[in-house]
């Protein structure tokens, strides 16, 4: 599984149960999201196309989050973005996939006014921290620990949008 060691066992069978699934998709479908980027993979001999990365984002969030994420108040600063998700299939890391997705959410977020765009990691992720890094994102200092997700530790990346 993509997140075991970087997750608790407990933890990622709690946020993969089918009740979580749904109120994950319930909470994006109800909250303002920018823009939402699909990568397909393309269909060959009359096969549907199968997505194989997504990446999503909106308005920097603050601690009033619905979810309940302890997260702190973005600064008053209303043209501020979070790139809210980036997943990539495993079968499709380091092809370029992620790249492109980033650069798009870069390019909308761009276009939409935004001035810079923030993000949260699990500090123990070090392939999204490199990926992020890579990607001109920059440790801010902030941190918050997710009770939710068996009490882990996510920091703070930002970038300008260029």
């Amino acid at each position: 599984m993509i997140y075991s060691g970087v997750l608790p066992d407990a933890t990622l069978a709690e946020l993969t149960t089918p009740e979580a699934i749904e109120r994950e998709g319930r909470w994006r479908s109800e909250h303002s999201m920018r823009g939402v980027l699909i990568a397909e993979e393309p269909a060959g001999d009359g096969q549907l196309e199968r997505m194989v990365g997504f990446a999503a984002f909106g308005p920097e969030r603050g601690e009033d989050d619905e979810k309940g994420l302890p997260y702190p108040e973005p600064d008053e600063v209303p043209d501020r973005a979070e790139l809210y998700a980036i997943y990539v299939v495993p079968d499709h890391w380091s092809t370029g996939t992620g790249h492109k997705l980033m650069d798009g959410v870069l390019a909308l977020a761009a276009g939409t006014g935004y001035s810079d765009i923030s993000l949260w990691v699990v500090e123990a992720n070090e392939r999204a921290r490199r990926f992020y890094e890579v990607s001109g994102f920059q440790v801010t200092g902030e941190s918050a620990v997710v009770g939710g997700m068996g009490g882990i530790s996510e920091i703070r990346y930002r970038r300008l949008v260029d």
